[in-house]
């Protein structure tokens, strides 16, 4: 928990970013690369993408094929750079936040536990069976060249679930997994050299991660990679230092406030018996099922309507089906 509050506090300090598309689909189309989108309305853009809602963002207008939606999601998040130039589309972002908490409780909700959801981070790699299966994975560790060690463990981390993903092999369900990538070990780097050869090794365990989803569904995967140029300092952060400051009386305040809040939405859904957050589409739903159900109601009623005011003679299909024939010597 310490860890997200310092990603999102960092994040909320950047300077500048951007965020680059360096995989999609040809089902996908993006928009012209003068486009600017706020970081808080990426969750709306992907869900999207994979279908999980209608809504568009505005300013940022995207279309996808309906009967072929990308089946995986991959969100690589890289504080330190202002932009790594790995040859996709990239667009200017208005660094405000990052929203993932209606983003996955969507996916909960339409896809279940049957799915893929990993994340990677400082802290190591957690999420559902594959991040277990990539936390066993041993890989060369050679290919990285920076010292770093906040930056090493997280770059491996990157290429052991790039291995999970290869060793798994092609995905063939229709659930859409999604992996969520947050790189920090750029941060602090003030040195040129040194900076030019961590980025390299970014780009480069990026560029395996990338690899291994295509090759394993089929191409019919996103690949998104914000950056955020952060205010660097000297010192490296590791984990002994990434604690938040118990003098810092906005977040404990926050805290309070979030947990007031939640402990109110839990007492109301309970008492209107809501288990489950009901999706942003319910009303498009709703409405679909409701004129249908209405439409076959008044299409039944004039059947019966039409079929009993035919008139019972020797022409019609009521004289045929209810009168038999006699029989003849």
């Amino acid at each position: 928990m310490k860890f997200i509050l310092f990603v999102s506090a960092l994040i909320a300090a950047c300077t500048a970013s951007s965020l680059e598309f360096v995989a999609v689909p040809s089902s996908l189309k993006l928009p012209e690369t003068d486009a600017t989108i706020k970081t808080t309305k990426i969750s709306t853009l992907n869900e999207n993408i994979l279908g999980l809602s209608a809504r568009q963002v505005d300013g940022f207008p995207v279309s996808i094929d309906l009967f072929s939606r990308p089946r995986a999601l991959a969100v690589v998040s890289v504080i330190g750079t202002d932009n790594l130039n790995l040859g996709g589309s990239t667009y200017s972002t208005k660094s405000d936040g990052v929203e993932t908490v209606g983003f996955e409780q969507d996916m909960a909700l339409i896809f279940g536990a049957d799915r893929e959801s990993v994340q990677v981070s400082a802290g190591g790699i957690t999420g559902s069976r594959l991040a277990l299966s990539a936390k066993q994975e041993v890989v060369d560790a050679s290919v990285i060249k920076t010292q770093r060690a906040t930056l090493r463990s997280e770059l491996e981390a990157v290429y052991q679930l790039a291995a999970a993903i290869k060793t798994a092999g092609i995905q063939m369900d229709n659930n859409a997994d999604v992996f969520r990538v947050t790189i920090t070990g750029l941060v602090g780097i003030t040195d040129e050299s040194q900076k030019q050869e961590a980025v390299a090794d970014v780009k480069a365990a990026i560029q395996a991660l990338t690899a291994a989803i295509n090759n394993s569904y089929g191409g019919q995967a996103v690949v998104e990679l914000l950056t955020f140029d952060a205010e660097t300092g000297s010192a490296e952060i590791t984990s002994e230092n990434r604690e938040i400051p118990s003098d810092s009386h906005n977040i404990q305040k926050r805290d309070v406030s979030i947990g007031a809040f939640k402990d109110a939405l839990n007492s109301a859904r309970k008492g209107f018996q809501v288990t489950v957050p009901v999706s942003s589409d319910y009303p498009a739903i709703f409405a679909i099922f409701l004129g249908l159900v209405v439409i076959l109601v008044i299409a039944l009623i004039y059947i019966v309507v039409a079929m009993a005011s035919i008139d019972p003679e020797k022409d019609s299909i009521i004289y045929r089906m209810t009168t038999t024939r006699m029989k003849k010597d």
